[in-house]
């Protein structure tokens, strides 16, 4: 599925964003009205850092996949460029949800949706790189979780505090992403979001298994069950 963004209009897309800057000014001037009025003062930048962080992605996730900074090796997975022979990647950000997930999927298909788009991702990144064995892949996600990851062939690795930095201050994206994608609302667990490394020689060895869940997936998308995942994962 492609991330209808790109398909719209230069007009659409300035639509677009004349309604989103509306929306954010609508909430943030009555807040910051508040905020002085009352002499509350912290309100103010803290509105600020909530909506700048939930906002961001709109803005720079187009800039980035326009000068070659980022790519898409899938609707929902994102790389960055190879670097000290490593490739860093990530899943879609809140933008990435919004123009890519169906509006009238249930929160479990669009789970199910998000894992099948990081497996088409890796596939891909497997097939673009097989001249790179050696080459590192490294991402931090809450989706992936510790036991599925380490069948396709990733091991879990220590987050970082420069990390962990970020991740604690884009805390209101991370609610606004994975309560968009569970179609509820939904408080992510700091310590449940992972770094997650290999390298394309492990991830082509295990690259039946990684197609075979992408394929469960993708039944279970189309069935509303989760039964076949299920088992494809769990069998050894």
């Amino acid at each position: 599925m492609r991330n209808k963004y790109f398909e719209l209009s230069a007009k659409q897309k300035r639509s677009f964003y004349i309604k989103l800057i509306a929306i954010v000014l609508s909430i943030l001037i009555p807040i910051f009205f508040i905020s002085f009025y009352f002499k509350i003062y912290f309100l103010a930048p803290i509105s600020f850092w909530i909506v700048l962080s939930v906002i961001a992605s709109f803005f720079d996730m187009p800039s980035m996949i326009k000068s070659g900074k980022l790519k898409y090796e899938s609707s929902l997975l994102i790389s960055e460029k190879e670097k000290n022979n490593q490739i860093t990647i990530h899943g879609g950000t809140l933008f990435d949800y919004y123009f890519v997930l169906k509006k009238d999927d249930n929160g479990k298909n669009r789970r199910n949706f998000i894992l099948l788009e990081y497996l088409n991702g890796i596939l891909n990144l497997i097939e673009s790189n097989k001249e790179k064995p050696n080459l590192e892949i490294t991402g931090t996600t809450y989706i992936l979780n510790q036991r599925t990851a380490k069948k396709i062939g990733f091991e879990v690795q220590k987050t970082n505090t420069t990390q962990l930095i970020i991740l604690i201050l884009n805390y209101p994206n991370l609610l606004f992403t994975r309560s968009f994608a569970n179609k509820k609302l939904s408080f992510p667990k700091i310590k449940n979001i992972k770094t997650y490394r290999s390298n394309i020689e492990k991830l082509e060895y295990n690259k039946q298994r990684i197609s075979k869940i992408r394929n469960a997936l993708q039944i279970s998308i189309t069935n509303n069950d989760s039964s076949q995942i299920n088992a494809v994962v769990e069998k050894r």
